[in-house]
């Protein structure tokens, strides 16, 4: 009798630790299940507030794409580049606000969302390469093809975002989307009907002289000491322990220039020996000016000299700008 209790009492027991087992596995799928909805939550929450502040950045995009084209024969070359730069910039910004894992309950949103968003990425990179490269004079055969792919391109990625807009009507309850607007890149409702043509937008770009690429750089200088007076019309400088030239270099085209060459001749008009020294600039930019300065410039004072600087790059187009100079005489210590 006594076996039999013992044998009764260890299967009690038995029972009861299943019991346990079962009620903890019970218990932990729960919360697995729970932390698993929180989870699915929380990344359509981010998704949703991401997918909202791109689009934000492409309705800038957008209105920024429209100003430059529209401006395209009235503007200046580096305004349109920076406008182009702007839509870029906006499109890059957005794009990036997505790169997010999403729960698979919402993958029809990310999927059109994304879609767009990468279908406007190529097509603006596409515009921007093939404008910059008609501006240019690069291409001419297939610039219309070419700008026209890349525009469609882009309302590819506006039929993608009104895809997206239509999944908002199943998106669980409780996550709000109610902010999300229209966008279109490629917009219907603007007023000239040639906006985005491919053909009229290519006339215009080789038409316009602004927009042809200009090299032309200018050079303007001083001396120091300066010139305090005139001796039978020539400048008279002072006496000074050393003399210094200092050249204005400025960028007066629509390119940046990679390199520019400086060039400083002193010739002595009483011996008519001519000292030279040189130096290079290297990325001035469009619109840009710098100062080079020749130091100790190795001449003596008491004679007369004729200061010369001369920039040179290629392909300038004002080369009546390129030299400065100036006669003068330098004072000795008596």
């Amino acid at each position: 009798m006594a076996f039999r209790a013992y044998r009764s009492d260890r299967r009690l027991r038995r029972r009861r630790w299943l019991l346990i087992v079962v009620s903890l596995i019970a218990v932990i799928s729960m919360i697995a299940y729970l932390a698993s909805r929180q989870t699915e939550r929380r990344g359509t929450v981010e998704f949703f507030a991401a997918a909202d502040e791109a689009s934000d950045s492409y309705v800038r995009a957008s209105a920024e794409l429209n100003v430059a084209l529209a401006s395209i024969g009235i503007i200046e070359r580096q305004d349109l580049e920076r406008r182009l730069q702007n839509v870029t910039d906006a499109a890059a910004e957005a794009e990036s606000l997505l790169d997010l894992d999403v729960p698979s309950t919402i993958g029809e949103s990310y999927g059109t969302m994304t879609a767009a968003a990468a279908s406007w990425a190529d097509g603006i990179a596409d515009v921007n390469m093939t404008i910059m490269a008609i501006m240019d004079g690069v291409l001419v055969e297939g610039a219309t093809d070419l700008l026209q792919a890349a525009l469609d391109l882009l309302r590819v990625g506006d039929v993608s975002y009104s895809l997206f807009l239509a999944t908002l009507e199943t998106v669980p309850d409780g996550i709000d989307v109610s902010a999300f607007s229209p966008v279109m890149l490629i917009n219907p409702d603007v007023q000239d009907p040639l906006l985005y043509d491919a053909q009229s937008l290519v006339l215009r770009i080789q038409t316009s002289y602004d927009l042809s690429p200009h090299h032309d750089v200018a050079v303007n200088g001083m001396i120091v000491p300066e010139p305090v007076g005139e001796s039978g019309g020539i400048p008279v400088v002072p006496f000074a322990a050393s003399l210094e030239v200092a050249a204005v270099v400025t960028n007066l085209g629509n390119q940046d220039e990679a390199v520019v060459d400086v060039v400083l001749d002193v010739f002595s008009i009483d011996t008519g020996e001519t000292l030279t020294d040189s130096e290079r600039l290297i990325d001035l930019l469009a619109g840009a000016s710098t100062t080079v300065t020749f130091s100790d410039v190795g001449i003596e004072p008491g004679g007369l000299y004729q200061v010369t600087v001369a920039v040179t790059i290629a392909d300038d187009i004002g080369p009546d700008n390129d030299v400065w100079d100036i006669t003068f005489i330098w004072r000795d210590e008596s």
